[in-house]
Order: structure tokens, then sequence, then C-alpha cells
């Protein structure tokens, strides 16, 4: 049994870089700004970044605080809609030279939200994204940390207690110390809005809330869930007692859980990323000209040295 890190190290896989290299990493959104002129900067947004997946996490800055009901059953039904407004996503991507695309989607949300490919340009550390129809701009910040281990992983199948496998749709991508993993439901929910679908209907939360979204970071070796559209999931370790293979074929790994009960034995995953030597760069380059007036005004700029 093994990390993903030790796999990465000596059994490197990577499909070819289906996006430009200085997207590859974690960013988190700074501010999106709409064709009205209304600007949000509360949402905490994190997207990260393999060779052709894309995983993202959005949740609202306020959400109501269930801390005391010490899980999602012991919460009220107007409570559980609330949580549901949280957003996540797996999504192969694809580049043309100047758009990003999105395809293939795992989702918390059942519909699609973001129906637009998105322009990107990057500057230094700052990643701006166009919708092309002009409706908003995106501001992302590339995050320290992001270089090193870089994974980008599509669940195929699981595995249940009663060693009956299922196809499950999910994905997983690690930036360095950072990581975002999605398992998708079992039972697909009506196409809608959660918040709305549980609102007409709060007998389906245990489905809403089947589709698991969580972003960790990794600290003293352990990766610690720091966000979650279920906030009890928050605190805890991403991979608990799992442990990694490689799977029956190249592009394959295998996670085990020998906790009886977890509710699943074993996940079968498909490898888009696997590889242990990310560098993500924080400078860009720029111009001869434009290079040369940064190198004579720093000094001016305050950036002289930095």
């Amino acid at each position: 049994m093994m990390t993903l890190g030790e796999i990465a190290r000596t059994r490197p896989f990577a499909k070819p870089l289906a996006v430009p290299p200085w997207t590859l990493g974690c960013f988190h959104r700074r501010c999106i700004t709409f064709a009205t002129g209304v600007e949000d900067r509360s949402t905490r947004v994190i997207w990260i970044q393999s060779h052709g997946l894309t995983a993202d996490l959005r949740l609202p800055f306020v959400r109501p605080d269930v801390r005391a009901r010490g899980s999602l059953a012991a919460c009220s039904p107007g409570e559980r809609a609330e949580l549901a407004r949280g957003e996540g996503f797996v999504a192969s991507t694809s580049w043309d030279g100047a758009l990003m695309y999105w395809d293939a989607f795992a989702a918390f949300q059942p519909y699609e939200k973001w129906p637009e490919p998105g322009r990107l340009e990057r500057v230094g550390t700052c990643l701006v994204e166009w919708a092309p129809s002009g409706v908003y701009v995106e501001d992302w910040r590339l995050q320290p940390g992001a270089s090193g281990l870089s994974v980008g992983l599509q669940l195929v199948s699981e595995t249940g207690p009663d060693g009956v496998s299922w196809p499950r749709s999910g994905g997983m991508v690690i930036a360095g110390d950072h990581a975002l993993m999605l398992v998708g439901r079992r039972n697909p929910l009506p196409e809608g809005r959660v918040h709305e679908i549980l609102a007409a209907d709060p007998g389906l939360w245990e489905d809403a809330f089947d589709c698991e979204v969580a972003y960790a970071q990794r600290r003293n070796g352990a990766w610690s869930i720091q966000l979650a559209v279920n906030p009890f999931m928050e605190g805890r370790d991403l991979f608990t007692a799992t442990t990694f293979e490689p799977g029956p074929g190249s592009d394959l790994l295998l996670q085990r859980n020998p906790e009886p009960t977890a509710g699943w034995r074993q996940r079968l995953w498909r490898i888009d990323t696997l590889r242990a030597d990310l560098a993500a760069q924080a400078a860009t380059p720029a111009l001869p000209g434009g290079a040369e007036w940064l190198a004579r005004e720093a000094d001016a700029l305050g950036i002289a040295g930095r």
C-alpha cells in the first residue's frame, strides 16, 4: 500500500497537457465582476488544475451555523436547503489557443450553471478569466504551496462493503499542498438548483448530500479538509485510513478503505495526471520593452528586490 506521492515518484503517468502550463496549480478567486457592475468578493472559490481536469469548489461566505447540530441529519430542512447552495464540480478541460472548455461534468448542482468557455490570460500570480459574452470577469490568484505533487484522477467505480461494484462519477485534483475531491451521487436528483429541490421535497436531502465536495490542505503530512459543501466534513482527514496502489492498467489506481463502516471498500480511479514534479511558477514572461520598463521603475513601484 502506498501514498499518492510515493506512486507519483515510482510510477509517474500523465496524459498529454490539454491546457496551458500556466493554468496548472491551485487558484483562489479574489473577485468576480459582472457586466451590471456588481462585484462578489465574498464567495469562497477554489480552482485546482491538472493536465486535463479542473476541480472547483464554491461556497457562500455566510452559511447557517450548524456546528451544534453535530450532523446533517440533526439539521432542520431549512438549514439543509441553505447548505445546499454550495457548488462544486470536476470536469474535463481542453484549450483551443484562446479559450478553455469544460465538459463531462460531475457536479453537486445537477444543472449547467456555467455554459460558456473561458478566455484566459495570466500575469504573475494573477489569472484573469473572461466570459466571451462579456457578462463577467474573474480574478484568480495562484496559491503558495502549489508546486510538487500533481494529481488528476477521474472516479470510475466504487465497491461497497458487500463486495458489489457500481459506476460512480467524481474526481480528485491535487496541486502541491492543495487537494479538491468530488464523489458523485449514487442516485441522481432532478435537474435544477439543489436548494430549490430540497425546498420542494425535503426528503431528498440524503441523496442531495451523497455528492461530497471537499477542499483539503496538506499540513505535516496530513490532508485536513478546510472547506466542504457538507460542513461536518471540515476538520477531517481527506483520506482517513485509505491507501492507494497501482491498478489493473497503467492509467488506473486503486484506493482501498479498511474502515468497515465507511460505506465503501474500494474505489477505482483513471489517471489524468500523476507526477511528483509540478513547478507552479509565480512569474510569467513579458515582452522586452515591458520587462525593461519594469526593471527601470522597480524602485518607484516599490518592488525592488522582491
